[in-house]
């Protein structure tokens, strides 16, 4: 490896280290503090070495009969696995705006990431929870805690084997409704019209697990080489997560099924806003989404915790983006494309926390446009490298 490769391999490994090992969270039986972006400060954080993909290659069995070089050769490539790496990583957390008055509100947003695991390169850990109501912060930094610790206990005997994936996807949902349970028992936080959705994406060897409730959304912009109209280099989008909205219909059949209606609120004498999930017997003050953790009384006419799971094998390098729905309401995918491409792969840690704030700024730009808008802008932008293990 020559010297410049050293610095360069140098540079990266300081720019990854600030994601590593959050600080210790609340206790459950504490108050709850939350700080001003809802989210774990990297500055604050424990800074630990990059740990080196571990070499997972046997040559315990090689065939009698063959020349040892060729045979240790065939069994190493057997052997080899591909594997994600986390090359860099940004992060972009910003509160909106009131409705009408347009003043200052406090951000409910929080996010999470770790990077290796259980000191293993290729499993990292990602989250995103936007939350709504007077409480809502807390809900989405508790569900975040809860989601994080489960995770790991089942990271610690993973493997690829398509028995276990089956059985990942079932224990995610068997977490997911633990962390609900637990959410709405809690006597710290009222949940009664407060809630959070939730993004998760595991990543393990080649693959990624995406689950998510609510409208906070994951795509994965997957490196394509083939020229076309927009250049040399174009992505391609593979989407990771479903909207769960009240526009959508199998979502809206469930709400009514359920006892609920969907309409927008009245401000004066006119329907305004988006629409929401509202029971026909009592006054509440309705949600937009049609699944999250907490929202009590919501619960009632037809919202639910299960999430939806996508499992997907990535096969070339590129952009995973967990990102609200505030920032996917306002521009469109394809603004997202058009800023990634430029830069892909990236050259710097600058290059991506660049990209991730154009992003940012160019939804929240649009949405100061829009009177009745109030929500809290938030990103999680990666970019992925597949090594052989």
């Amino acid at each position: 490896m020559s010297s410049q490769q050293n610095k360069q391999k140098d540079v990266v490994n300081k720019q990854m280290i600030f994601a590593l090992n959050p600080k210790q969270d609340f206790n459950l039986g504490d108050p709850i503090k939350i700080n001003k972006a809802n989210s774990y400060d990297p500055t604050s954080m424990k800074n630990e070495p990059l740990q080196k993909p571990i070499n997972q290659i046997s040559n315990s069995n090689m065939g009698t009969f063959q020349d040892k070089d060729q045979s240790k050769q065939t069994n190493e490539a057997k052997n080899q696995k591909k594997q994600n790496k986390i090359k860099y990583i940004a992060t972009r957390s910003i509160a909106g705006l009131k409705a009408y008055t347009k003043a200052q509100k406090d951000n409910q947003d929080s996010l999470f990431y770790k990077l290796e695991i259980n000191k293993q390169a290729d499993k990292n850990l990602f989250l995103l929870a936007d939350g709504h109501g007077e409480q809502g912060a807390k809900v989405s930094q508790y569900a975040i805690k809860q989601l994080s610790d489960c995770i790991y206990d089942m990271i610690e005997s993973m493997n690829t084997q398509p028995k276990f994936v089956e059985q990942l996807n079932s224990n995610i949902i068997t977490t997911f409704q633990k962390i609900e349970s637990n959410i709405v028992n809690l006597s710290n936080i009222d949940t009664t019209d407060s809630g959070t959705t939730m993004n998760m994406v595991l990543t393990f060897e080649n693959y990624l697990i995406s689950a998510n409730i609510g409208d906070t959304r994951t795509f994965y912009f997957q490196r394509s080489d083939k020229p076309d109209q927009l250049g040399p280099v174009t992505l391609r989008i593979k989407q990771l997560s479903n909207q769960h909205t009240p526009e959508k219909e199998i979502e809206s059949q469930r709400i009514l099924e359920s006892g609920g209606k969907i309409e927008q609120d009245t401000q004066g004498f006119q329907k305004t806003g988006p629409l929401k999930v509202k029971s026909k017997k009592q006054d509440i003050k309705g949600v937009t989404i049609t699944r999250s953790f907490g929202d009590i009384q919501a619960k009632q006419v037809g919202i639910i915790s299960l999430p939806d799971i996508h499992t997907f094998q990535i096969q070339q390098e590129g952009f995973l983006v967990l990102a609200t729905g505030s920032i996917l309401d306002m521009i469109d995918i394809i603004d997202i494309c058009r800023i990634l491409t430029p830069i892909t792969p990236p050259n710097s840690q600058a290059a991506i926390e660049n990209a991730a704030g154009q992003i940012v700024e160019e939804a929240r730009k649009k949405a100061k446009l829009q009177p009745d808008i109030q929500d809290d802008y938030s990103l999680i932008l990666v970019y992925i490298e597949i090594d052989l293990a």
